[in-house]
């Protein structure tokens, strides 16, 4: 979500700006997009550790919202080379 004074953050609910990523006014958006931070909320969220990656992201219901398909996030996990989190995310997913 890019609010009207350009800050980023992951999510609509995020009024309060507390997952806020930077502002694409000052940083490019596909840096902040790709940049650590959110690969490691994305890295926790396909771990289910979903408390680590913002306030919101226990209770919501992110399938609403496009989640990504299974093969798509192991496709990023092995692009990555985030092989732990695979493993975990398969293991999530028996």
């Amino acid at each position: 979500m890019v609010h009207v004074n350009g800050d980023l953050t992951t999510c609509c609910l995020d009024e309060g700006l507390v997952n806020r990523l930077g502002n694409v006014l000052e940083t490019p958006l596909a840096e902040l997009w790709n940049g650590p931070v959110l690969h490691r909320w994305r890295v926790a969220q396909a771990e289910g550790r979903f408390a680590e990656s913002g306030p919101y992201c226990n209770t919501c219901n992110w399938q609403s919202a496009g989640a990504l398909s299974d093969a798509e996030l192991e496709d990023y996990l092995v692009k990555k080379a985030e092989l732990k989190a695979l493993g975990r995310h398969r293991e999530r997913r028996s």
